[in-house]
């Protein structure tokens, strides 16, 4: 009776083990104020792959810059 015993304890004492293991994995919980502050969080924490970023900004190269207007065209909507 003891050994089977000494191994309940062990597998208890592993599992204890285990169980901390697992809350030192996971991540804590972060509470943010706006959706904006989420992503903004979110984008300095996720790297952009390397295909992704090649494609903006081959697609930003293409682009057409908007006509420029005056300022007080922007001021008054002239």
């Amino acid at each position: 009776m003891k050994p089977h015993h000494h191994t309940t304890r062990l597998n208890s004492h592993e599992h204890e083990q285990s169980a901390a293991q697992q809350q030192s994995a996971q991540t804590t919980a972060v509470e943010f104020a706006t959706p904006e502050v989420m992503l903004r969080h979110d984008a300095a924490h996720t790297p952009v792959p390397a295909g992704v970023a090649e494609r903006l900004s081959q697609s930003l190269k293409n682009e057409t810059p908007p006509p420029r207007t005056s300022w007080w065209r922007r001021i008054f909507g002239g």
